[in-house]
């Protein structure tokens, strides 16, 4: 496994080539993204291709065959190369093969691209369809910030503050699929507050998506330490491990997990994106670094 620098003057990230995986990100004296620590949870900002959450039953069905799939899909397990690199910028690719085609039986191009700017980090996500024949898939992001940022806080003394004062619930996850029931999770407009059990009926899944960006608020001394920026994705997670975890993942999708009633098949599948034939969809959300507090 290989690791890649990009720096300027104002912030420094790392990757790894599994997963094509951001695995710090930080400026002098804070670092944004979750350390990995497997007592909680072993992973960083992993991407979910070409499947966004669980399957039913862990398959799907194609052309009448069935194929196993685990959550999230295979490509934050798969070892990535490096296409492109320049002073600010590092692209990341993965191209199906024969061990791919075993449990996904599609032709496909993927490429991270991430941008380093003075204030944050740009993830792209570009799919190619290079066949004949349409291309079925997800794609989503799944960053684990830390939370709290700074010694001495906890991890309830945030709050995440969205980018409108609309309160949709958030659906019932039954096992690790979506349920068809509904549940509240706003005491206020614009505002989610973190007590201990705020994920305790696992992630808070929005489908749909109404927001856009979400701030990481640190409430006693009114600190905005970050946000997530991300335009036009039709589903929004947020999660994190459980009670004491010192993270909290903000986690923008074009797919979701397939609801408990769905009948497996993948071109019906909710969210699933369907890429004609050598066409390429692209999709981005950044991560905004707040310098105002110093």
């Amino acid at each position: 496994m290989n690791t890649y620098t990009l720096q300027n003057k104002y912030l420094k990230a790392t990757f790894k080539s599994q997963g094509a995986e951001l695995i710090s990100l930080c400026k002098e004296n804070i670092e944004y993204i979750w350390n990995g620590n497997p007592k909680f949870w072993n992973r960083h900002t992993p991407v979910l291709f070409p499947f966004v959450g669980s399957l039913k039953n862990n398959s799907y069905t194609y052309k009448g065959i069935s194929y196993p799939m685990g959550q999230h899909g295979f490509a934050r397990d798969k070892n990535f190369i490096v296409a492109t690199q320049t002073e600010d910028s590092i692209t990341f690719q993965l191209v199906s093969d024969k061990e791919t085609k075993k449990v996904y039986p599609f032709d496909f191009l993927f490429q991270i691209k991430y941008t380093l700017t003075s204030n944050g980090l740009v993830t792209s996500y570009f799919v190619e369809n290079p066949a004949q024949e349409d291309l079925y898939f997800s794609v989503g992001g799944h960053p684990a910030f830390n939370c709290p940022f700074e010694k001495n806080q906890t991890r309830e003394e945030y709050i995440l503050m969205f980018d409108n004062n609309e309160t949709p619930e958030a659906k019932l996850i039954e096992g690790s699929l979506i349920g068809n029931e509904s549940y509240p999770v706003f005491k206020q407009e614009g505002i989610l507050e973190l007590p201990k059990n705020v994920f305790d009926n696992d992630a808070i899944v929005f489908n749909p998506n109404p927001f856009s960006q979400i701030s990481f608020i640190h409430e006693p001394t009114g600190n905005t330490y970050m946000s997530v920026e991300f335009k036009n994705f039709p589903y929004l997670g947020i999660w994190s491990k459980n009670q004491e975890a010192p993270f909290i993942c903000i986690e923008p999708w074009h797919g979701i997990a397939d609801n408990v009633n769905h009948n497996q098949e993948i071109t019906e599948k909710e969210g699933i994106i369907k890429l004609n034939p050598k066409e390429t969809f692209n999709c981005e959300y950044s991560i905004l670094i707040n310098f105002d507090n110093e």
